[in-house]
């Protein structure tokens, strides 16, 4: 999400029913890695010389330096793939200016499941997301740095992490697991030494699943303090595992169980998302100085064990603990009050070991994220329970999150999570705060405004899914919480009685992003986009978070936006669609400022889908609405009424673009479905009547998936149209009537690989001076390199602009500047563009006109 006090807060509220627990973050397909990423996926100038020292690269030949100091660097490659071995008419030394990667301000807006501090090194901590990376806090320069930008397509399943760690004798090493669905097979172990900068990894022999349900328990992955060699892990389907060699091979830890779920299991499991053993907790005190390895390994180990394994495996505890480092366990018998008012489903989200050694343990009624009451929470000295708090008895209401210990004695400073609530009431809670080990209660986190008021029950705030929360082992006035767009947290969690609160999410950015477009030369904004959760955004700035939103108006707990566009001829309209529940659209005449709902929508607006897009007539007269797996419709008059275009439903979905000079032009690609859908099933159609009626051009193409696939026109030239089939791109130039196939780009594999020739073009502002109209952006694969590229000479010869360092798990959606030349926006960790790329200073110059026989 966005920071609080900029968005329209009553979007803000991230329930369980959205998105990010529907199909498109958690598909319910298990066939590959590759399928799946199949599935979801998820010109030149005369006034400039090539450099008198380099000599042109001949046809196919690739000429790179690179150099990279962490977000920037220096790029010229250029991939000759057709015409004469001269030097493309813009030269290369545009190539050489320096790239910058960075990210569209947002601030979160995705679900943070942990944060982890390292135990002996001040303002040392993680922070792991569910899909989009792990982080690693800069306290010098106050931002979250991201750690996995430089994984690439093949590696986009695991942008998610399920668990991290740190060894507490060493503070440059840190560990994780990744993999964002049980049901895409095994995950993967990542470690680093060098604090996340660089990643090795070796592949598990049991599923993960951050972004399953319960992606907030734990830790599952621990470090034994005292043989930190040694690395339990915690997981879903298989019970519980151990590695003697930092992480590099596993083996089960048969003494606890060794039972592994089937297929059939692991889908049954908690509605498909196995919980399994819950965490790993060591019981060892680790100060944060003078903490010295005792080179055995630690005796005394504690598991919490969730109800699907426990019933699966038969065994008969819900907490268990060894003595002899787990070469044998001994079930713990938990509170009678927990278990008759929970029943059967009783869940140990965290267990936090206070100093002295007295642990304190949350039961909660589900594997959240946001279990809801009735819960508890209690104390265990290893002998005797004290209950310290429950739900419903006046103090809090809902269920326990997070949970983190400070301290020990009767001093010991405990601070909880309540979950499960929306906190805009003033009877809900949403942090709860003891220091007396327990003994007294007071709220101390709170809903409402991000930026330091003591507003403690604003419906308008942002909370939800409290489900982790952590004390900074330095100083247990610095508290932090998760929540489902990003952290909050504190530096005076008990020095003040009611704290302050930031929303302390600089530098992570994860929203979905589902939809871009960039506007014409002038606009009074400069981006509109659509993304997964929280709805459609028009920005005025890149670097601060957007205002501008319609979401809180089509449902004050968001929804998906999946299509945005504009009257290119008057950019202040709007047209906006998404799924929020249903199908919805609204539209905006001051260029986002305002917002109206479609006073109408389709009969097929019962259908939904994120593949569902939107296209503006040039003069904003007409609107044409593609929902998945429906006819399209169009509408004159605003969405006042709906009428059915012409065109035949789709396999699975449109690509529609309006033609951006002429407002009687109208281009629908239906992509075929996917690759196994019948041959040469993909058609293009073209409309020359504002979108009401279509024709089909006569040309086919192979079936590809919606995700892998794309369609782009020329915003300076009428009927200059451009399709990416996955395989290859090809270019148009009187309206789709004839179509010509560039050269150069090869889908590297099988049909069903995630390294396509082609799949996403865009067409942005032309390089100052150019002869050509548009300078060209491809996501797609040359001399076997999968990547995004540039072309100032309309295909002739493609530059690669991103590097290995910003590959972002994959690319799949991109946008180009019609205004700066070289500015492209990326589908990427949120969307992310070149801030300082090769163009001028100053804004683009609209070029002459091309209508008349003009590239």
């Amino acid at each position: 999400m966005n920071q609080c006090q900029r968005f329209p807060l009553a979007l803000l509220k991230h329930k369980p029913t959205l998105a990010r627990g529907r199909f498109w973050k958690v598909p319910r397909l298990w066939f590959t890695g590759l399928v799946l990423a199949q599935l979801v996926a998820c010109g030149g100038g005369t006034s400039a010389s090539a450099p008198t020292n380099r000599s042109a690269p001949p046809l196919g030949e690739v000429v790179a330096t690179a150099e990279d100091n962490g977000s920037t660097a220096h790029w010229n490659m250029v991939h000759r793939t057709s015409g004469s071995k001269a030097p493309p008419a813009h030269s290369p030394q545009w190539l050489q200016l320096t790239r910058r990667w960075t990210t569209v301000k947002m601030g979160g807006g995705g679900y943070v499941p942990g944060i982890i501090y390292h135990p002996t090194v001040p303002n040392l901590r993680y922070a792991r997301t569910d899909v989009m990376g792990v982080y690693r806090w800069d306290h010098a320069k106050s931002i979250w740095t991201a750690l996995t930008d430089h994984f690439g397509r093949p590696d986009g399943g695991h942008q998610g992490a399920e668990s991290m760690a740190v060894d507490p004798t060493d503070p440059n090493r840190v560990y994780m697991t990744t993999s964002m669905a049980v049901q895409y097979g095994n995950g993967r172990f990542y470690y680093s030494s060098d604090q996340g900068r660089t990643w090795d990894h070796v592949t598990l022999p049991f599923p993960v699943g951050s972004n399953n349900q319960g992606r907030a328990i734990g830790e599952r992955l621990m470090v034994d303090p005292n043989q930190p060699t040694t690395l339990f892990y915690a997981s879903r389907t298989a019970g519980l595992w151990k590695s003697a060699d930092r992480g590099l091979n596993w083996s089960q830890v048969t003494s606890l169980s060794s039972f592994v779920m089937n297929n059939t299991q692991r889908d049954s499991a908690n509605g498909g998302s196995p919980v399994g053993v819950e965490f790993v907790v060591f019981d060892v005190t680790v100060p944060t100085s003078g903490f010295t390895a005792s080179g055995s390994a630690t005796q005394t180990i504690y598991v919490g064990v969730a109800p699907d394994y426990k019933n699966l495996a038969g065994l008969t505890h819900y907490l268990y603990k060894s003595t002899n480092g787990g070469t044998s366990w001994t079930g713990v018998p938990i509170p009678a009050a927990a278990t008759t008012a929970l029943g059967a489903d009783v869940y140990i989200p965290h267990l936090a070991r206070a100093g002295d050694g007295v642990l304190y343990i949350p039961f909660a009624s589900s594997s959240g994220p946001g279990s809801s009451a009735p819960s508890m929470l209690y104390k265990f000295d290893g002998t005797t329970w004290t209950k310290l708090i429950a739900s419903g008895e006046g103090q809090y209401y809902g269920g326990i999150g997070g949970l983190s210990v400070h301290g020990s004695g009767a001093s010991t400073k405990v601070v909880f999570g309540v979950s499960g609530t929306w906190g805009d009431e003033g009877w809900i809670q949403i942090a709860m705060r003891s220091s007396n080990g327990g003994a007294t209660w007071q709220e101390f986190g709170r809903s409402g405004d991000t930026g330091g008021s003591l507003n403690y029950h604003d419906g308008t705030g942002y909370w939800g899914w409290v489900d982790d929360l952590d004390i900074d082992p330095f100083n247990p006035d610095n508290v932090s919480y998760v929540l489902g767009g990003g952290i909050m947290s504190t530096t005076e969690a008990f020095s003040a009685a009611l704290p302050r609160w930031k929303y302390d999410v600089e530098g992570i950015e994860e929203m979905v992003n589902l939809a871009m477009a960039a506007p014409p030369p002038g606009a009074p904004y400069v981006l509109a986009s659509g993304h997964g959760d929280t709805g459609m955004f028009v920005h005025t700035s890149l670097t601060t978070s957007p205002t501008r939103s319609p979401t809180a108006q089509l449902s004050g707990s968001g929804g998906n936006g999946t299509g945005i566009d504009m009257a290119w001829n008057t950019p202040s309209f709007i047209a906006a669609v998404g799924t929020f529940g249903t199908s919805k659209g609204v539209y905006s005449t001051d260029a986002g400022l305002t917002w109206t709902i479609f006073p109408s929508v389709p009969p097929v607006a019962t259908s939904t889908g994120d593949e569902s897009k939107v296209a503006v007539t040039a003069n904003g007269a007409n609107i044409i609405w593609a929902i998945k797996g429906e006819v399209p419709y169009y509408s004159t008059n605003r969405g006042v009424s709906w009428t059915a275009t012409n065109l035949p439903k789709p396999a699975v979905a449109y690509h529609i673009a309006a033609d951006r000079k002429n407002p009687l032009k109208v281009y629908a690609y239906d992509h075929g479905g996917n690759w196994w859908y019948p041959s040469n099933s993909a058609r293009f159609y073209t409309s020359t009547d504002g979108g009401r009626t279509f024709a089909s051009s006569a040309r086919t193409w192979a079936p590809n998936g919606n995700g892998v696939t794309g369609l782009a026109v020329n915003p300076f030239v009428e009927g200059d149209v451009w399709l990416a089939d996955a395989n290859n791109l090809w270019r148009s130039v009187d309206s789709g009537i004839t179509w010509t196939m560039l050269t150069g780009m090869a889908t590297v594999g099988v049909e069903y690989t995630n390294v396509h020739g082609a799949i996403k073009v865009a067409l942005g502002a032309p390089a100052p001076g150019s002869v050509h109209s548009a300078t060209v952006y491809l996501i797609g694969t040359i001399n076997g390199v999968e990547a995004v590229y540039q072309s100032v000479d309309m295909g002739a010869s493609w530059s690669r602009i991103v590097d290995d360092q910003h590959r972002y798990g994959g690319v799949n959606g991109i946008a180009a500047d019609t205004s700066v030349f070289g500015r492209v926006y990326l589908r990427g960790r949120g969307i992310n563009y070149n801030a300082s790329g090769p163009q001028p200073a100053g804004r683009f110059r609209r070029p002459h006109d091309f209508a008349n026989g003009g590239t």
